[in-house]
């Protein structure tokens, strides 16, 4: 069985089922990683990391397969039981460039995922976007012996999709 019928499936048993009338965070976790995406738990409420939706180089525009990912993730944020939930778009960005163009740029790619959710039917009064510039790296910029680390600022080009927990 392929992740995403593992979804479906998921999703039918808590319609047939008639569970709760809105996703728990452990309900809401468990789809999502069931459709292939990673996801943590957090104080804050359940954090996507699209790792399909990292930017190029001084970029905010987003790649086929991230509009098609970012659509996988508004069917869930539509859903009825997912409805109440604020989100947060948080952009990051690598360190090559002053702190105010990153801060800019990493809002330009908060605003183009925010964007995508809501053409796909998310609800823009629902979400926050956040830029955080350089401030938050996943990876090392650059190596231990200050070379450039073009893989590690790869990573750090990314955003972050943060569920809020409504408890």
């Amino acid at each position: 069985m392929t992740k995403k019928t593992v979804s479906l499936i998921f999703l039918l048993a808590l319609l047939i089922t008639g569970c709760a009338s809105q996703y728990s965070n452990r309900q809401l976790f468990e789809l999502l990683e069931g459709m292939g995406f990673r996801t943590v738990q957090h104080e804050k409420g359940v954090v996507v990391f699209l790792p399909e939706v990292y930017f190029e180089f001084d970029s905010s525009q987003l790649t086929a397969v991230a509009q098609e990912k970012l659509s996988d993730i508004g069917g869930v944020l539509t859903d009825p039981r997912a409805s109440s939930r604020r989100i947060l778009v948080e952009g990051h960005t690598d360190s090559i460039g002053s702190n105010a163009y990153n801060e800019t740029l990493s809002l330009n790619r908060a605003d183009a995922v925010a964007d995508a959710l809501v053409s796909n039917g998310v609800d823009d009064r629902r979400i926050t976007r956040r830029g955080y510039g350089k401030k938050y790296p996943i990876a090392p910029n650059t190596m231990q012996d200050g070379r450039d680390n073009p893989e590690g600022r790869a990573q750090n080009r990314r955003v972050e999709i943060v569920v809020v927990d409504n408890h």
